[in-house]
């Protein structure tokens, strides 16, 4: 498997567990995801786009075997940002449990 296709199982499966957490409306896509899905939309691709497969959801390597996750959720107004995140966080780390070491890092972007 390649890093490249282990990075998109990671950010899928994070995202979608990150998804199923009560108190997340939606998980916010950075710029390069939006650009992305322009660039998308508007040409034939003659080639892979590069990149996270699943908005919202960074993921890199570090210099050994550990993986970095960066989720970005929009949370829902009434929901405590404290306990979204520790569930969010807990979710996403279940959700892998085949990966020896992960750090996850939770940034709330915005309250609906």
């Amino acid at each position: 498997m390649t890093a490249d296709t282990r990075r998109d199982r990671l950010a899928g499966a994070a995202a979608e567990a990150a998804r199923g957490v009560r108190g997340v409306a939606f998980l916010r896509p950075g710029v390069a995801d939006l650009l992305r899905t322009r660039i998308a939309d508007r040409t034939t691709r003659r080639a892979p786009l590069t990149g996270n497969s699943a908005p919202g959801v960074r993921v890199s390597r570090d210099e050994g075997d550990g993986w970095h996750l960066d989720i970005r959720p929009v949370l829902r107004r009434g929901h405590r940002a404290l306990d979204v995140t520790r569930a969010v966080r807990a979710a996403a780390l279940a959700a892998l449990p085949e990966v020896p070491s992960v750090s996850v890092r939770i940034t709330v972007t915005g309250v609906l």
